[in-house]
């Protein structure tokens, strides 16, 4: 409901100051709106070659140039009203595309951009130009404006001369709405950008963070061609305009669509089929590559019909998932359309003010609208964050009580059979969210962000199936070195399971890091003796995995767990990694009065090479015939699977995916791929 509130406030601010932009005070003026002709020769040896403008051609003078490219003369013939004798005048020309050189009665008063060879256009600085007194006639004088087009050309914003502190003011105003307030944005924006990249290097789980960073600082960069003409010292002279339109005004915006989606996926924790994936890459790169290889602006300018029609598929793709996520009651998706919404409206504003009703003069909305998402998303992940943290801190404080004083009250429910059916569902109710809140605490464990490693890269699939979760995993590392990794399976569900992770988490670190002198067999003892000790007669054991990591060496310890598989950065082939003797897995932990030996072994690793550990759900989830995924499914995907460790995870997880399509997965799923720099 606050989003919901901020959005309507933000969008009713922002068109009242559309408004307030749009309207004008009432001076005396001499309109330059209408009334023009047009030369396409040099007037000073075509003089009579002028024709009649059509008013509506202002904002389409390309039209008038062969090829559209080339020079125009606009002339305006005009009288000074009495009202505006003896006064400082200014001519207001509002935006004209590419450049111009401006001249009353033969005398140069102004001019923006530069002229071939070294075009460039200056199209979004308003052209106010003061008039000298000794310039203006008392009978008609000549306003002549040199205008060069390259496949586009226009003036638009409802040039005037009047009073210089009149056409100052427009100007202003003009300048603020078409650059001075991009300029701001832009700067939020990287702000903003730089901010969320950082919390995704603080928690790498969080992926819609990286996308959301991206997305700002992608952002900030596309408005340079709206703000640049705020800074004096950039010209033009020193960068082609053509590289400079392909770099930041024509290629950008068909990286956002994709980072969008990206975004998206993140935040609803769903994931993209590889074709869908693959086509969303084409309509990323393939316009991308069209604009690189356009060898003019008029090419490029007439290529953009095709170029902006790529990017509807995007578009529409991201509306398919959020509106069919609302259908499926995904609260978090209602969110989101909700704060992508600005961007829908202003985007069909735009089209209906200068695509269908043809009101040229009317500033662009879209780049409002993305800014109004921008902050939008902004307000929703931060309250997010805040809810999250302010769970994490309540958990802290009252898990323990909460969850013994709702145990006490339900088992005197049970055992009494006097309870009523409110009582019971408040008491479940209860229930519900103290788990949800164990939830939260269990998770607090977990590292919130890892370093980028120097010797490895890491990538880990977290997934638990509901509540609690009975999978464990732990990276050992100082500052930038990995030392090692731990993934650990506790039996059972529920409560009691994730109770025992915590307790297990706990002992793990403290006895690898105590033991990093010591065999790792012997680490592995001391921990299932720790266990065991601590957890009493809980019935809950472990399975586990413990690697040891020092440079290219590797030791290796499974205490009856799945195996854990090696794979050859050269060949791609891929093997189990068995200790002799323990091909089933070797001793269990945690269980009293049972002590098991341990056996560790070591390899050596070369750049390229991975190591795969996962706990048993991959292994034994099934598909609708009930064939398990199995050792041999592994072994195959995992082969397959080349790149960086994330991509090799992403491939093993798309081809589980597809092999279980339509059987719910029934156990919490932990995936781990560490990969050799």
């Amino acid at each position: 409901m606050k989003n919901r509130r901020f959005f309507f406030v933000a969008v009713i601010f922002s068109m009242l100051f559309l408004l307030a932009a749009c309207s004008d005070s009432h001076h005396e003026r001499i309109s330059l709106t209408e009334g023009w002709e047009y030369n396409l020769f040099d007037p000073a040896l075509h003089e009579n070659d002028f024709k009649p403008l059509e008013d509506s051609m202002l904002s389409n003078l390309e039209n008038l140039v062969t090829d559209n490219y080339g020079y125009l003369w606009l002339r305006k013939r005009f009288s000074v009203p009495d009202t505006l004798k003896n006064k400082l005048l200014g001519c207001y020309l509002g935006r004209i595309t590419i450049a111009d050189e401006t001249f009353l009665n033969g005398a140069k008063i102004g001019g923006e951009g530069l002229f071939p060879p070294h075009e460039f256009s200056a199209w979004n600085r308003a052209r106010l130009y003061t008039i000298p007194a000794n310039l203006i006639l008392d009978g008609e004088n000549e306003l002549v404006v040199k205008i060069w087009v390259d496949g586009e050309g226009s003036i638009v914003s409802n040039p005037f001369i009047g009073e210089i502190d009149d056409a100052t003011e427009i100007a202003k105003r003009e300048a603020f709405w078409a650059s001075r307030i991009q300029l701001v944005f832009a700067f939020l924006m990287f702000v903003i950008g730089l901010y969320h990249l950082l919390l995704y290097v603080k928690s790498r789980s969080e992926k819609d963070n990286f996308a959301f960073g991206l997305i700002n600082l992608i952002s900030s960069v596309y408005l340079f061609v709206f703000y640049y003409v705020e800074f004096p010292a950039f010209t033009g002279e020193h960068i082609s305009f053509l590289w400079f339109q392909k770099i930041f005004s024509s290629g950008l915006p068909y990286v956002l669509p994709f980072l969008v989606t990206m975004y998206i996926n993140s935040f609803l924790k769903r994931r993209d089929r590889k074709p869908v994936l693959f086509a969303r890459l084409v309509f990323a790169v393939v316009p991308v590559i069209i604009v690189m290889f356009c060898p003019s602006y008029r090419v490029l300018r007439q290529m953009q019909p095709l170029l902006q029609g790529m990017l509807i598929p995007p578009m529409v793709y991201i509306l398919i998932i959020l509106v069919g996520k609302v259908i499926q009651r995904k609260k978090e998706s209602l969110t989101l359309l909700i704060g992508f919404s600005p961007l829908v409206i202003s985007v069909v504003l735009d089209f209906l003010i200068h695509s269908v009703f043809k009101f040229y003069n009317f500033p662009y909305i879209s780049s409002t609208g993305w800014q109004l998402v921008i902050i939008t998303l902004l307000f929703i992940m931060a309250n997010r964050f805040a809810n999250s943290k302010l769970e994490v801190e309540y958990l802290n404080r009252n898990l323990e009580k909460e969850v013994a004083d709702r145990t006490k009250e339900l088992s005197e429910s049970n055992a009494q059979l006097s309870v009523t059916n409110d009582e019971l569902s408040t008491a479940k109710r209860r229930a519900d969210r103290d788990m949800q809140l164990a939830v939260y605490v269990q998770r607090s464990f977990y590292q919130k962000f890892m370093p980028d490693f120097s010797d490895w890269e890491v990538a880990y699939y977290f997934n638990p199936m509901a509540g609690v979760s009975g999978d464990l995993y732990d990276f050992f590392y100082k500052h930038e070195t990995l030392r090692g990794v731990g993934l650990f399976d506790v039996s059972g569900h529920g409560i009691a399971s994730g109770l025992v992770t915590m307790l297990a988490k706990t002992v793990i670190d403290r006895k690898f890091n105590e033991g990093l002198e010591k065999p790792l067999s012997q680490v592995m003892g001391e921990i299932n003796r720790q266990i065991g000790e601590e957890k009493g007669d809980i019935e809950n054991y472990l399975t586990g995995v413990l690697l040891r990591l020092n440079g290219n060496k590797v030791e290796y310890l499974s205490a009856g767990h799945p195996k854990a598989f090696f794979r050859s950065g050269h060949s791609g082939k891929t093997v189990p990694i068995e200790v002799k003797g323990q091909e089933n897995g070797g001793g269990l932990i945690g269980i009293p009065m049972l002590e098991p030996e341990y056996s560790a072994i070591g390899f050596s690793m070369k750049s390229g090479d991975s190591i795969l550990l996962y706990t048993d759900c991959l292994s034994e989830s099934r598909n609708k015939e009930g064939k398990e995924f199995g050792y041999e499914g592994i072994t195959r995907s995992f082969s397959n699977a080349g790149g960086a460790a994330q991509f090799q995870l992403d491939s093993i997880l798309a081809d589980f995916e597809k092999f279980t399509e339509g059987v719910p997965v029934n156990d919490d799923l932990t995936i781990i791929v560490l990969k050799k720099k």
